[in-house]
């Protein structure tokens, strides 16, 4: 069972792998000690059970009686968690084809290539019944807690979805392959990932705007305008909800659903993955275009060329385009809430302020990350004829650009109903996203582009500054959009966590 090439061994390289990965996750690659990681995750799971306590508390005494209205709730909540497992997923699937790099060589050894194909597939549904765990299992603990052990069923509901959600991330990842051909797949696939990730809460937050003009899920769920058009109690569109508060038998269906929706694509595929691996193996990972290369050099500065090169890489990159693709689609509620209540409230306008400036710094955040530390040839840089500051303050603007350009058609909207508050959530974008720039430049270390996902590991004192800069910023925005001199206060926060992140920065 333990030889080269069976299940078992192939397994423990799964496990091996996976277990390295994680670990880099937890460490940042060994910069942070074993005894700090435990710490952080038990404080994280402190603050994630506290956080789900003020969230489900008052539904631990629900049970079958609850009608339609307790089921559209539940199934609200269930189809979030989906969606966003369904994300993870598909990324995942996606880097089993282009992330590694290495099917090819197990294409030319003697183990069969369908038994990696199945222990890859199980190892992407482990890994999103983990995800589900994390996501779950502080909300089953608080309702268990307070209502019984028979809400335990609900997290083999999660994990029922989980184990689904690979096997559609499956099916999806083979039919853009077969539509779209290997080179087109990878970046497809990247911005699929995004799109389901964030589609349904965006959807119900859209929908929930444009017809009762809030930006809750819970109250859209809760309004007459959805339970209208719910069927009743019995009906097959509740059976995850009704196996979600203890009915044995529709937890036994979902459970066996999401079995053969996971095996069956699983076994029909299995077959088609020597075509997959020698298709992703001869994707070609870059391309030239020496005649608009030519009229770029004879045409433009050096602080030119290093803004468009950033853009450039910006655009082209799947692995890139994907992380920050979210981020942006998050804006459409803010730009559907601008345009429901345009001229008519300025309660719209303080919703708006902190959303966006919250989302630029984010974006800044992610988008400095690569300009200053993802830069993949930072020796021919170096080499080059310009200034290191002169390099800096180039890229800096290329990001401060770009991060405007994204902000630019609200900015516009806003300043056509209020110019004032248009000023006031400009100058709160330029802040939150120069803050978070900044943060990235004294925290900078050299890295490849591939490794984005893992900025956070690099220094989690970045993350967290970032974080606390971004979201002090918002408030501030949303008080002086509202003409309070409170927002004062919470600027005054903002400069303070940037005058600490300063003084702790790498030397």
């Amino acid at each position: 069972m333990s030889a080269p090439g069976s299940w078992l061994w192939l397994a423990r390289h799964e496990g091996r792998l996976a277990l390295r990965d994680l670990r880099h996750l937890m460490t940042g690659g060994g910069r942070w000690r074993v005894r700090n990681v435990a710490i952080t995750f038990v404080l994280l799971a402190i603050g994630l059970h506290l956080i789900a306590f003020g969230v489900v508390a008052r539904h631990a005494d629900m049970t079958l009686a609850v009608g339609t209205r307790g089921f559209t709730s539940i199934t609200g909540s269930l189809l979030l968690t989906f969606f966003l497992l369904l994300s993870q997923a598909l990324e995942h699937v996606t880097r089993l084809f282009y992330g590694r790099g290495d099917l090819d060589l197990f294409r030319s050894s003697p183990a069969p290539l369908r038994r990696l194909f199945v222990i890859r597939v199980l190892a992407i549904a482990v890994s999103s019944v983990m995800m589900s765990f994390v996501v779950a299992l502080p909300a089953v603990n608080v309702v268990a807690a307070l209502g019984g052990l028979r809400w335990f069923s609900a997290l083999a509901v999660a994990i029922a979805a989980a184990v689904a959600t690979a096997g559609i991330a499956l099916s999806l990842a083979a039919l853009l392959f077969d539509t779209l051909g290997p080179r087109r797949t990878r970046f497809a696939a990247q911005v699929a990932s995004a799109i389901v990730g964030s589609a349904f809460i965006i959807g119900v937050q859209a929908v929930a705007i444009l017809s009762i003009g809030t930006l809750s899920p819970r109250d859209f769920f809760d309004s007459d305008l959805v339970l209208n058009h719910m069927p009743g109690p019995e009906s097959p569109l509740w059976i995850p909800a009704r196996a979600v508060l203890g009915s044995a038998p529709d937890l036994a269906l979902t459970i066996l659903g999401a079995a053969v929706i996971l095996v069956v694509p699983m076994v029909l595929l299995s077959g088609r993955l020597g075509g997959y691996a020698i298709a992703t193996a001869s994707v070609s990972h870059g391309g030239s275009r020496p005649a608009w290369g030519a009229r770029l050099f004879r045409t433009a500065s050096p602080r030119q060329l290093l803004q468009r090169k950033e853009w450039m890489l910006l655009l082209r990159d799947p692995w890139l385009a994907s992380q920050t693709l979210m981020q942006l689609l998050y804006l459409i509620p803010a730009g559907l809430l601008l345009w429901r209540f345009y001229g008519d409230a300025r309660g719209a306008l303080v919703v708006l302020a902190p959303v966006l400036t919250m989302a630029a710094g984010q974006l800044a955040g992610g988008l400095a990350w690569l300009a200053v530390s993802g830069e993949d040839a930072p020796d021919l840089i170096a080499t080059s004829p310009i200034s290191p500051l002169y390099n800096l303050s180039a890229k800096v603007e290329a990001v401060l650009i770009a991060v405007f350009a994204i902000f630019a058609p609200f900015l516009i909207g806003i300043v056509t109903h209020s110019w004032t508050a248009a000023l006031v959530i400009a100058g709160a974008i330029l802040l939150a996203a120069g803050s978070s720039t900044l943060i990235q430049i004294w925290f900078r270390s050299q890295a490849r582009r591939r490794y984005f996902r893992r900025r956070q590991t690099s220094s989690r004192i970045a993350t967290f500054a970032e974080a606390f800069s971004s979201v002090a910023w918002a408030s501030a925005a949303a008080l002086a959009a509202n003409e309070s001199w409170y927002a004062i206060a919470p600027a005054i926060v903002a400069m303070l966590v940037l005058a600490g992140t300063w003084s702790i920065r790498p030397r």
